[in-house]
Order: structure tokens, then C-alpha cells, then sequence
């Protein structure tokens, strides 16, 4: 299992790495895509949509995607109802344990969930590829800190009924990672070449992160999965390598569209 799980990790960032720095914008926009829509397969297991829904969920999800690539079109205050959307809404959805079980409202949900991320690839992608990796790093970056801190000093649980086994130490080890890894891209901004973003940011996609990761838990544990997909072996699907990824990425991109003065 294990090295399974590690051939995949590997696999995973060659294609990330190679995606990111050697295909042009529409070539990553197509492929990205595509990511979206296996997330959107996986997300209509979550809701639990029958096949024939899930199958008609994924073909929605692309037609509307090829619509917005093919055309151009951008939503930017898609960031903005989507930050809304995780701090309003899916915070408290398992904070509380919502049960949703209306297929209409699922469906928006998974859409506002997915579609921001996408953009957001897309548009720090053409920003710079090398902006894109770091930003992505500071979600990998707070889950190995969490993990290693949760399982050292991992005393009080973070939200026990969603996520059993993650801790308030686990999520103070992944801020803190998070804020070395600032240090060494602010201290190597000159070899990087890219501008070190500020701290207030990289602390805010960490702990937002957490909220993706644990709406998602609370979805898995309501359908009674145990994770969103087998599509890659070792890690279950692309969303639970996606989870904290989605509320992150599309808060980096609010910040370099808007300039957030409060990040």
C-alpha cells in the first residue's frame, strides 16, 4: 500500500510539474478541465446521485466548462461568491451537520466548489506557472505539518464527528510549516524569481484549507464513503487530493485580482 501510495505521489507531481511548466495556457486549460470533470463524477457520489445523475453531472459540468474556455468567459467575482460560499456556508454546514439531501442544491454546491478552483488554476497559471506551484505547495505544506504535528502532540480534537483523527496541535504544526515555508520563499525570492506574497496569505489559504478538507469529510462520512473515489491508487480520488485545494487556490486568486489590502 504504501508503495503504491508513493509510486502515485510521484507520478502525480511529474505530471503536475510538467503540466505547469511546459504546456501553454490552452493546453493546461483543457487538461485542468479535465481534473475538474473527474472531480465532478466523484462529487455526484458524494451527493448521491444515481449513475445515470452522476453521468449527467459530469457531462453538465464539462459542456459548461467548454462553454466558459471556448468563449473566454470570466466570472472575477466568482472568487468572491466562492469566499463567501466557504466562510458563510460550508464552515458552518459541518460545523453543524447539515443533512442536505436536495439534489438541485448539491449540484450548485459541487459547481461553486469546483468551477472557482478551475478558474483560479487558469488564471494563476497565466499569471506564472512557478506562482501557481508555490501556491499549491502551501496547501501540501500545511497537511504534512499537520499530519506530523497531530500525530506528535495531537491531544484536542479539531471537529471529532467529521474528522476523528485530525487535532488543534495538527492545525497549529501545519500554520507553523507553512510559515517556514514563507520564510525560505521570502529569504530565496531572489532565485525563485517570484514575489513572496506575504504571510497574512499563506496563514489564510493554510487555514482555510482545513474547512475544505473537513467539508468534504463531513460529505464522505454523510454518503458513507470512505473516500470521494479510487482513481488514484493509494490516495482514493482527486478530490480528496483536491479537498484543501478548493477553498485555498481561489482565495490566491481573489488576493492577486482584488489586492486584498487586509493579506
Amino acid at each position: 500500500m504504501l508503495r503504491t501510495r508513493v509510486m502515485t505521489a510521484f507520478a502525480l507531481l511529474f505530471m503536475l510539474l510538467g503540466g505547469l511548466f511546459y504546456l501553454p495556457s490552452l493546453f493546461w486549460g483543457w487538461l485542468t478541465l479535465g481534473v475538474i470533470a473527474i472531480g465532478a463524477w466523484e462529487w455526484g457520489a458524494l451527493a448521491c446521485f444515481p449513475k445515470s445523475g452522476r453521468w449527467a453531472y459530469l457531462a453538465l459540468t464539462l459542456i459548461c466548462g467548454a462553454v466558459f474556455f471556448v468563449l473566454k468567459i470570466r466570472v472575477e467575482q466568482i472568487y468572491l461568491v466562492a469566499l463567501v460560499f466557504w466562510l458563510l456556508v460550508a464552515i458552518p454546514w459541518f460545523a453543524w451537520g447539515w443533512k442536505v439531501r436536495n439534489p438541485a442544491l448539491l449540484a450548485a454546491t459541487g459547481w461553486l466548489v469546483l468551477f472557482p478552483t478551475w478558474f483560479a488554476l487558469m488564471d494563476l497559471h497565466a499569471m506564472r506557472p512557478a506562482l501557481l506551484l508555490g501556491l499549491i505547495a502551501v496547501v501540501s505544506v500545511a497537511d504534512i505539518g499537520a499530519y506530523f504535528a497531530g500525530r506528535a502532540f495531537g491531544r484536542h480534537k479539531l471537529a471529532p464527528s467529521v474528522s476523528p483523527g485530525k487535532t488543534w496541535e495538527g492545525v497549529a504544526g501545519g500554520l507553523l510549516a507553512v510559515a517556514c515555508y514563507g520564510a525560505m520563499w521570502k529569504i530565496f525570492v531572489g532565485t525563485v524569481g517570484v514575489p513572496f506574497p506575504g504571510f497574512s496569505l499563506l496563514l489564510a489559504m493554510a487555514a482555510l484549507s482545513v474547512g475544505g478538507d473537513l467539508f468534504e469529510s463531513w460529505l464522505k462520512r454523510q454518503a458513507g464513503l470512505k473516500d470521494s473515489g479510487s482513481f488514484l491508487p493509494g490516495h482514493g480520488g482527486v478530490l480528496d487530493r483536491m479537498d484543501g485545494m478548493t477553498p485555498a487556490l481561489p482565495l490566491a486568486a481573489a488576493y492577486y485580482i482584488y489586492g486584498f489590502p487586509g493579506l
